[in-house]
């Protein structure tokens, strides 16, 4: 398990929320990233971390993540 970080975004680029969570790879991260984010009506997007590595950016409005494409590293 990794250690991942979800920085979440406002419209103005404001940081109001920070959340982690332990995840097998990054496509885990990113279907974690994309359900906190309808928890957080508040915020336009997300950005996740593994450490210091930007792994995705997640906007509001965006389609769940297609993980079958294998487009995200670690997938």
């Amino acid at each position: 398990m990794r250690i991942y970080q979800f920085h979440f975004f406002d419209q103005r680029g404001r940081r109001p929320a920070l959340d982690f969570a332990d995840c097998r790879h990054d496509g885990e991260a990113a279907r974690v990233a994309f359900g906190q984010l309808q928890q957080h009506a508040s915020c336009e997007g997300v950005e996740v971390f593994e450490d210091d590595r930007l792994v995705m950016r997640l906007e509001r409005g965006a389609s769940a993540p297609d993980l079958a494409r294998n487009a995200i590293h670690g997938a």
